[in-house]
């Protein structure tokens, strides 16, 4: 059964408060820092994954792409031969910050009637990391009786982040250590047919497995 996720306490508000603090504060001493080029435009992602074929792709406004600060970006749609559809969005950015930044599914999916039920982390196995799981996000929205099911990830300098939070950490760590911002969010959904979460689930595993695989071509890594 899904639970309902619960309201964010005021400790938790203060602390993702004080995370961003933080970030900003570091982050403007972070000097000499260089935008970092993607190895290969996004627009060449291959259009078979798999099983799934590419059936769509769309295109943000200019002023959506100004406000979200990308670089490069997807909006890919994939079906199978069985119907099933996922839609792929892969966001990159050559450096994060001065108001170029990733916008949390937690506060963008949110709205038009579509709720979250449940967010918790899932492990997949990709392709070409020889049998060893990572860490992702999974949420759960839902509208009425329709439910979807969505797994996103930072994969940035050679790492798959999971949190938000840690995200931020690695981002300030990288800018002092490394003189590096760049940076990419992940996100995969689909629905649930008949409130099928976890066929749905499987599907989406398999699907994030080949992609994280094929995006370590695309994305800048260590």
């Amino acid at each position: 059964m899904i639970q309902q996720s619960s309201k964010l306490s005021p400790y938790r508000v203060a602390l993702v408060f004080a995370c961003f603090l933080i970030t900003f504060i570091l982050l403007q001493g972070a000097t000499g820092t260089h935008a970092t080029k993607i190895f290969q435009p996004l627009s060449r992602f291959p259009a078979k994954i798999g099983p799934w074929t590419l059936d769509a792709s769309r295109s943000s406004s200019a002023d959506v792409v100004k406000l979200l600060g990308v670089d490069d970006y997807i909006d890919y749609g994939y079906k199978d031969k069985g119907g099933h559809q996922v839609s792929l969005y892969v966001g990159f950015y050559e450096s994060v910050g001065g108001g170029k930044g990733y916008h949390s599914p937690k506060n963008c999916l949110p709205g038009g009637g579509w709720g979250i039920d449940e967010i918790k982390k899932v492990k997949i196995f990709p392709a070409n990391r020889h049998g060893t799981p990572v860490t992702v996000a999974e949420m759960i929205i839902r509208e009425g009786d329709e439910y979807q099911v969505v797994l996103y990830w930072f994969q940035n300098r050679g790492r798959i982040i999971s949190s938000e939070y840690w995200e931020k950490i690695y981002l300030v760590l990288d800018a002092l250590l490394k003189k590096r911002r760049d940076g990419s969010f992940i996100r995969i959904m689909a629905y649930a047919p008949d409130g099928n979460i976890e066929k749905t689930e499987v599907l989406l595993k398999k699907f994030a497995e080949l992609t994280m695989a094929e995006l370590d071509k695309y994305l800048p890594g260590q």
